[in-house]
């Protein structure tokens, strides 16, 4: 249960609803108690989300291994479905989630070290840093950065206040421009279910 009263679909004013229109989910309800911050949130995430410096496989790296160091169940529901569409297998999932890297390819693995110590030391070491440099652009370090501060920013707002997970009547359209080359790609969200394997403990104390 979440801990805030989420904003009520059925009274929102035309602002509000717009900006829950963007995005409805229990996430964007909630958002909306913070009143103005909403709207810059949601555009900041979609144009990180939307943005072609790293692929998809990437960005699904960081944003699951992200949300399991923090715990979050409600951002792994969300980007569980993706990083398969991403071509990510349950194995290699795994591996990302607890940190192992087991079957990733040097550069994933180069990616998943550098997320980490940038979620728990803040300033990654040169080293870290090198390391990856060898397989990503300065603008693709600079956006995995900024990735990796946003949904840990996200994730810390989700386990506050204990936003509840969406339920089955929710679905994401995606643009197949950042997804794959085949065309729209339609990801229904089925809660908790949805999520697949998964080897970390996201109960909530």
């Amino acid at each position: 249960m979440c801990r805030i009263a989420l904003a009520d679909v059925h009274v929102m004013d035309e602002l509000s609803r717009l900006q829950y229109t963007r995005f409805p989910t229990n996430l964007t309800r909630a958002l909306l108690r913070a009143k103005n911050c909403t709207e810059p949130y949601l555009s900041l995430g979609f144009s990180m989300l939307h943005s072609t410096t790293i692929n998809l496989k990437q960005r699904e790296l960081i944003i699951l291994r992200i949300s399991s160091i923090s715990n979050c169940a409600y951002e792994r529901m969300q980007h569980f479905p993706l990083a398969k569409v991403a071509g990510w297998t349950d194995t290699e999932i795994s591996g990302i989630e607890s940190g192992t890297g087991e079957m990733l390819d040097e550069p994933s693995k180069a990616l998943l070290a550098f997320v980490d110590e940038c979620a728990s030391k803040v300033r990654v070491s040169n080293e870290t840093y090198g390391a990856l440099a060898k397989f990503c652009s300065e603008e693709q370090i600079t956006h995995a950065t900024l990735l990796i501060g946003f949904f840990m920013m996200t994730a810390r707002f989700i386990e506050t206040l204990e936003v509840d997970l969406d339920d089955a009547s929710y679905h994401v359209q995606t643009n197949a421009d950042s997804l794959s080359p085949s065309g729209q790609v339609k990801i229904e969200h089925l809660g908790a279910s949805s999520m697949g394997p998964c080897p970390i403990d996201f109960g909530r104390n």
